[in-house]
């Protein structure tokens, strides 16, 4: 759903909304919005131009489109196709909005063959409202609670994710098919590329749209090709490869904990000790102390 002043979306202003952005990327927006419109306030008109679902998070959310009605609440999810006006009527709670760019949902559609499907597909149908998954109701809240202190990659993972399994709701089915030989083929100089942007920009907060774009092929087709080839998304390569430079300026350096964090592209000294530890069960420090005992 639309909200006011979004970079892809266009809504007129309405009373008591409290908007917050979590999180920009090159290809879309995260957004917390919670709204308060009493029986007493006129519905509200706007207009969505852009891909967008709505997560219910507290309260209800209540819009007509076209000539569907929604009343939702916490479990619910609606997906929402750019360029129709839409109703808000009087309700309050909160949500969370993923609004797309145009480009990227064009690109989108095609990659994943989506122009048959009966909602893709379908111009008669304007928006679907699903129930959400034990496994989107995790995704979605990872993305809210990370959305201040996650890299770019690991939030641009997530969102991806979240939507591949909207998509897989709307389909019924699943998207995580396999590459046939052709296609491993032709996407072997993607991964190729992508493994070398990686490996020489790994100190820095990549982004997923600049892996893809250095490989010549969209966000969500390279995320789901890059984990074929690979076995790991492009968020865990990167925290591995990371991980691994850390190891060895832990080894081979006098570098204080906090340099070497930096310098093998965390945010922070306290999120390298966290990862370190979950991947060779010891702190950073203790590492160093064994190294130097052996």
């Amino acid at each position: 759903m639309a909200e006011p002043n979004t970079t892809f979306q266009k809504v007129t202003q309405v009373e008591k909304v409290f908007s917050e952005n979590l999180f920009a990327s090159d290809f879309y927006q995260v957004k917390s919005w919670g709204f308060d419109f009493g029986e007493d306030k006129k519905t509200s008109v706007g207009f969505n131009d852009c891909l967008c679902f709505v997560y219910v998070r507290r309260g209800w959310f209540l819009f007509d489109l076209s000539k569907e009605s929604y009343n939702m609440h916490t479990g619910h999810i609606v997906i929402d196709k750019p360029n129709y006006e839409y109703r808000l009527r009087p309700s309050a709670g909160a949500c969370t909005i993923f609004n797309f760019s145009n480009e990227f949902y064009a690109q989108f559609v095609e990659d994943l063959n989506l122009k048959t499907s009966f909602f893709f597909g379908n111009d008669n149908l304007l928006s679907l409202m699903l129930k959400s998954s034990p496994e989107t109701d995790y995704l979605h809240h990872q993305i809210v609670s990370k959305g201040r202190e996650a890299g770019r990659l690991e939030m641009d993972q997530l969102v991806l994710d979240l939507l591949q399994q909207i998509v897989a709701l709307v389909s019924n089915e699943s998207l995580d098919d396999d590459l046939n030989g052709a296609l491993r083929q032709n996407h072997i100089g993607t991964i190729e590329r992508a493994k070398q942007f990686i490996h020489e920009n790994f100190s820095t907060d990549i982004s997923l749209y600049q892996i893809a774009d250095y490989s010549c092929v969209s966000p969500f087709h390279f995320s789901r090709v890059f984990k074929k080839f690979t076995s790991f998304t492009p968020h865990q390569y990167l925290q591995n490869v990371r991980l691994k430079h850390g190891e060895v300026l832990l080894k081979n350096s006098t570098l204080p904990v906090s340099d070497i964090s930096h310098q093998s592209g965390f945010n922070t000294a306290e999120y390298f000790a966290t990862a370190f530890k979950q991947k060779y069960r010891m702190s950073p420090s203790e590492f160093r102390n064994t190294i130097g005992s052996n």
